[in-house]
């Protein structure tokens, strides 16, 4: 009695069809798949918030004045509600490193904010002034009934 064996055409036929279905799966999933949103790919810790930045009618400058030792920082347009604005500025200095300067312009009814401030640190009438070495930047937190929007650049 003889027993039927596979038959090796058909052995091949079969392991060709899975390899060629297990590629196909793989070039789909290649080719085919969504890319990540900007909210998906960055992940955010439950305590974090992402806080919007101010729009493009607001105009702010920072200028030099009085031979690099000073800067004027300027604030026009401010967002309606605004109840005060953080600032921060942040440089490098040939003798002392990564140094900062930071402090609060309080409300008021123009929603227009100047202040000059000092590359340096000044205590009982006297100043040290910081050397300066490239780009200043700058950052502001406006705060109001609207919540909070920043603003961040380099001058």
């Amino acid at each position: 009695m003889k027993i039927n064996s596979p038959n090796k055409k058909n052995v091949f036929i079969v392991f060709s069809f899975i390899v060629f279905l297990g590629i196909g799966l793989i070039l789909s999933l290649i080719f085919f798949r969504k890319p990540k949103s900007a909210t998906q790919s960055k992940n955010l810790l439950p305590n974090e918030v992402v806080i919007p930045t101010v729009d493009k009618s607001v105009i702010i400058s920072l200028e030099k004045i009085t031979s690099d030792k000073e800067v004027v920082l300027k604030i026009q347009n401010a967002p309606q509600g605004t109840e005060s604005i953080e600032y921060t500025l942040f440089y490098n200095t040939s003798e002392q490193g990564i140094q900062g300067v930071n402090g609060v312009l309080e409300a008021n009814s123009e929603q227009i904010y100047e202040r000059k401030i000092t590359l340096g640190t000044c205590s009982s009438g006297s100043c040290v002034y910081h050397n300066v070495v490239g780009k200043i930047k700058l950052n502001l937190r406006f705060i109001g009934n609207y919540g909070e929007k920043l603003f961040e650049k380099e001058y």
